[in-house]
């Protein structure tokens, strides 16, 4: 009586915790580069998002390695923290805390500052002071992000864009 007992216990449990993971509306696969301080990286991967949670899955050699989740916190394999603890650590401190989140959205940061459109449709920010020189482009299916004085880059192609010939 007891194997039944944990057996449907166990079923129970799997069907109940299948139903709290997240399911995200958009998932692309990318071509993916990131470097910082703490994170170095440029292969493929996942971008998922659904409103304002996004996740990142980054493969090598087919393989993941590592998953960033941002929602009410951010997760990575080290664990969760807040997003102004992300951007302090990963990024840099005196970032907006939805910085990355944008970023890999594809959406304006540090609410649209010195942004501006080029006829060929690109979108350009740039941002400079004493403590960062950003320039963020987005043209098409590229986002572009770099901080030349904190030694910070995002590249994020589609893996089509990166198979075209031209």
């Amino acid at each position: 009586m007891q194997k039944y007992f944990i057996l449907w216990a166990s079923a129970l449990i799997l069907f109940l915790g299948g139903c709290t993971a997240k399911h995200y509306s958009i998932s692309n696969p990318k071509i993916i580069t990131i470097k910082s301080p703490k994170l170095k990286f440029s292969d493929t991967g996942y971008i998922r998002y659904e409103a304002d949670a996004v996740e990142v899955e980054l493969f090598t050699a087919g393989v993941a390695i590592e998953k960033i989740s941002i929602d009410d916190k951010v997760c990575v394999s080290a664990g969760c923290m807040s997003e102004e603890a992300f951007v302090k650590e990963y990024l840099y401190e005196k970032y907006p805390r939805d910085t990355m989140r944008r970023i890999l959205q594809g959406e304006p940061i540090f609410n649209g500052v010195g942004k501006d459109e080029t006829c060929g449709g690109a979108l350009f920010q740039f941002i400079r002071n004493d403590d960062m020189d950003i320039m963020y482009r987005r043209k098409g299916n590229e986002i572009f992000f770099k901080d030349r004085l904190n030694g910070l880059m995002v590249k994020i192609n589609d893996i089509e864009d990166t198979n075209e010939t031209k």
